[in-house]
């Protein structure tokens, strides 16, 4: 079994993809605004703001994990950072900031 069958058994959400959606309006104390319409606007922490901007509708959740692995400086357990991951695409997905690219 290679590594990519291993992490999507153990990984459920491993292969899927996501699309971006919202407009981009700035920066305000750190945070990336994007509106998801035209009367909601969120402020996106920097870590949130890189991951949906991977979300481009071909990008995985698999090559998220493993991009922010190889860019992060400290250690951390793959298993907790795909959690993250997905936890992070959930809530942009609550807000109409994602959506999922069918397979």
């Amino acid at each position: 079994m290679n590594m990519a069958s291993a992490d999507a058994a153990q990984r459920p959400r491993w292969n899927e993809v996501y699309r971006k959606k919202g407009t981009e309006l700035g920066i305000d104390k750190g945070d990336f605004i994007v509106a998801a319409d035209e009367e909601k606007a969120y402020a996106l922490a920097p870590a949130v703001y890189y991951i949906w901007n991977l979300c481009d509708g071909e990008t995985t959740v698999g090559k998220i994990v493993e991009n922010l692995a190889e860019n992060i400086e400290e250690e951390i357990d793959m298993d907790t950072l795909y959690n993250a991951v997905v936890d992070i695409v959930d809530k942009l997905l609550e807000v109409n900031l994602l959506e999922k690219v069918p397979q």
